[in-house]
């Protein structure tokens, strides 16, 4: 198994978040988080690091723009 640099690993993993639709910004970010993945974990794959990243960026990517849904005023989540 080849041992790439982390500036490898991020310029892969970021290129396929870009090609996967994710904006630039959204997809350093989390490329970053799959970079480290890859050079912490003794058994991690570019596949696996990828599917970290991808996951860290779900929730970034909900950060920009609107929300999923509209806020409803008076409307309670859960039971009383």
């Amino acid at each position: 198994m080849a041992n790439f640099s982390r500036e490898q690993v991020e310029a892969q993993i970021c290129d396929q978040l870009v090609r996967g639709g994710l904006p630039v910004d959204v997809a350093r970010s989390a490329a970053v988080q799959g970079a480290n993945h890859y050079l912490t974990r003794p058994n991690a794959t570019i596949a696996s690091s990828l599917a970290v990243a991808k996951t860290y960026a779900k929730p970034l990517k909900r950060v920009k723009g609107k929300p999923d849904r509209p806020h409803v005023p008076g409307r309670r989540m859960g039971r009383r």
